[in-house]
């Protein structure tokens, strides 16, 4: 059989969770409109007869200004070190900024390129051929593909590219299996996701949510979890008037945790503050966030 890693890299935003999950036909990473929705590297496994492809799903990369942007980066970079295929997915409905620039200086000059320009129903038509131009001056020998991962277009084409350039391999993991994501990183990405889309500005950005014990009961699990802000201003908008965003924030976490492990799941979450946990990368560490 044919099978590999694939290491799918980008800006903030261009579309690379949501790809990832319409390949899959499965949400195995978080999707929100907000960039900077993925902070840690994610994997899926696509499997088909004879083919599997390992999927890395990794942070956007962009111009770091806390030292956890910094470790974002860094897992990002570390996915191309064993990857057999880079996959680079760019926005297409956007020009070609200081932000590309780079993550072109940093790809790999060693490994099989393909170029994804999605979100092509947003962009026009002089703009996607100007973007493909500029690209193809880059790479070569990279191959370009437009889709539009929203909409569920051409994304076989990035599947039937990959399987040309993987090797012949073992199969690595169970043909059931879509991702090797733990439930601890599962409960918090899907918390995670619920601030993101029910506050603004800073705060989805500032907090940290860490999963501090899971208890398996008969038909349902009981989850302790402390989402972590670094002001208490912060603390005091994530809880919200009367508690009322708090509750918000675990009832629609509870709803997708309930149809994703298939059983109840109760939580009970406590919100506390580490000043600047952003800027402290012992304390990242030790919250769990970066291995």
């Amino acid at each position: 059989m044919k099978s590999g890693f694939v290491s799918i890299v980008g800006r903030p935003n261009a579309g690379k969770s949501t790809i990832l999950n319409t390949i899959l036909g499965e949400k195995v990473a978080i999707v929100t409109p907000k960039p900077h929705t993925t902070t840690s590297a994610i994997i899926g496994v696509f499997n088909r007869d004879n083919l599997q492809i390992v999927f890395v799903d990794t942070p956007g990369i962009h111009k770091p200004h806390k030292a956890y942007g910094e470790l974002m980066n860094k897992a990002s970079y570390s996915s191309f070190l064993d990857a057999d295929v880079v996959v680079l997915v760019v926005d297409a409905s956007l020009p070609f900024g200081t932000g590309d620039n780079l993550i072109v200086e940093r790809l790999p000059k060693d490994k099989p390129l393909i170029i994804v320009f999605n979100k092509i129903d947003l962009a026009r038509f002089e703009q996607v051929k100007a973007l493909k131009e500029k690209y193809q001056t880059l790479f070569k020998d990279a191959i370009l593909i437009e889709t539009s991962a929203i909409r569920n277009f051409n994304l076989d084409e990035i599947i039937s590219e990959i399987e040309k350039l993987l090797p012949e391999g073992p199969q690595y993991y169970p043909l059931d299996m879509k991702t090797i994501s733990d439930e601890e990183f599962i409960i918090s990405e899907i918390i995670r996701e619920k601030i993101i889309m029910l506050t603004k500005q800073e705060i989805p950005y500032s907090v940290a949510v860490v999963v501090r014990h899971i208890e398996n009961k008969e038909n349902k699990k009981e989850v302790l979890v402390d989402i972590v802000t670094e002001k208490d201003s912060q603390k005091g908008i994530i809880i919200g008037k009367g508690g009322k965003l708090i509750k918000r924030i675990r009832l629609q976490s509870e709803y997708d945790l309930n149809k994703h492990f298939r059983m109840p799941v109760k939580l009970e979450i406590l919100v506390r503050v580490e000043e600047n946990w952003r800027d402290n990368p012992k304390l990242i560490k030790k919250l769990g966030l970066m291995k």
